[in-house]
């Protein structure tokens, strides 16, 4: 049983879009990629802590298809937007950043700092449908610099596709940021098939790889004309030259490393990205769809608030029940469910730990306490 490889769950558990379980190796790899290194003590420490978070690139780079040497380590996604933003070559006619307002509240926390280097956020408004491309043919208009394409959405639970977007904004001379937050380790990304310039993420809800291990990617064709501005002797091509005089960055993306890195929450991760790759995303998605598809064969008319697509569908089911919604979410919460609320509605992520039975669990809770 796929579940009984995650630590144990208190009910039904379906908050896999904020933060995933974690593997029950998870604590033993920690201790021995961390404390065991740690413990012995030793000049040699921080070889033994380097191999890890390498490590943890190379698993990034084979999940999504790439090269580990583009791959940098962030806290989080809000700390690597905006060491991305201050390093972008300045442009005199393009100071747009364009985003959606669906996008996550975080991200354009970071890119409204941009406002001290003459940039203005442009939003692409709430009501409009992100998956027809005459929306971004009409917003990426010649002053946009960079666009931020969420690949699911957090609030509506929609996909948006990625490839066509990044291809319309790469005509057009449009620098593209893409936030895998809410698709990576539930949808299959291979980055060979977009033209994005930067892509964010992290490993803390589908690829239950806990908080702190975030990561930018940064595409070869850029590389060389950033200049991040937040930086430190990880920045350096070679940390350990230690000449005060002389900063080079370095040649990969750990330009945008920084200062003394933080270890243990990648060395976490790096557990949970192997078993979703030796698993298969492909195989987590289909029994997502199909967990997904039979809650969703039981809903009345309306019920359904994320598209029905699977084409346009995240992992996450959005619902809302009308009249009943209220009290439709606090009987799932006495049946111990596990979920959370947005404006539209709760928000349910059936993964690979979520067996039929807690499904059909839910449905029953649901169809038995309509009014």
């Amino acid at each position: 049983m796929m579940e009984d490889k995650f630590v144990k769950q208190q009910g039904t558990y379906m908050l896999s879009h904020s933060v995933g379980l974690p593997l029950k190796t998870t604590q033993s790899a920690a201790d021995a990629g961390f404390w065991q290194p740690w413990s012995t003590g030793g000049e040699n420490v921080w070889d033994h802590w380097l191999a890890g978070i390498q490590r943890f690139r190379a698993s990034l780079a084979k999940l999504l298809n790439s090269d580990s040497s583009q791959f940098c380590p962030q806290s989080n996604i809000s700390s690597a937007v905006n060491k991305i933003i201050f390093s972008l070559p300045r442009s005199e006619h393009k100071k747009v950043i364009l985003m959606s307002e669906e996008d996550f509240p975080s991200v354009a926390y970071a890119l409204q700092q941009s406002s001290v280097l003459g940039y203005q956020i442009r939003y692409i408004p709430r009501n409009l449908d992100l998956n027809n491309m005459q929306v971004w043919d009409e917003y990426l208009t010649d002053d946009v610099a960079l666009v931020v394409v969420t690949q699911v959405q957090s609030n509506n639970g929609a996909q948006l596709p990625v490839a066509e977007i990044t291809a319309m904004a790469n005509e057009r001379s449009v620098l593209s940021l893409v936030d895998v937050a809410q698709s990576i380790g539930i949808i299959p990304i291979d980055i060979q098939l977009w033209r994005a310039d930067f892509i964010v993420g992290s490993c803390v809800k589908w690829l239950s790889g806990g908080p702190g291990a975030g990561f930018l990617w940064i595409s070869a064709d850029v590389i060389d004309q950033c200049e991040p501005q937040n930086v430190g002797w990880f920045s350096h091509e070679d940390p350990f030259e230690f000449d005060i005089h002389n900063f080079r960055y370095a040649k990969d993306a750990l330009k945008f490393w920084g200062g003394t890195p933080s270890v243990h929450p990648f060395v976490v991760a790096t557990t949970s990205l192997n078993f979703v790759i030796d698993l298969g995303v492909e195989t987590i998605r289909e029994h997502n769809l199909a967990m997904a598809d039979r809650i969703i064969n039981t809903l009345a008319e309306g019920e359904l608030v994320s598209p029905l697509q699977p084409n346009h569908r995240s992992g996450t089911l959005i619902l809302h029940f009308g009249d009943s919604h209220g009290y439709i979410a606090n009987m799932l919460k006495s049946s111990d469910v596990s979920f959370d609320s947005r404006s539209k509605g709760i928000r349910l992520s059936p993964h690979i730990y979520n067996s039929v039975h807690q499904i059909d669990h839910l449905i029953q809770t649901v169809s038995d306490n309509r009014r």
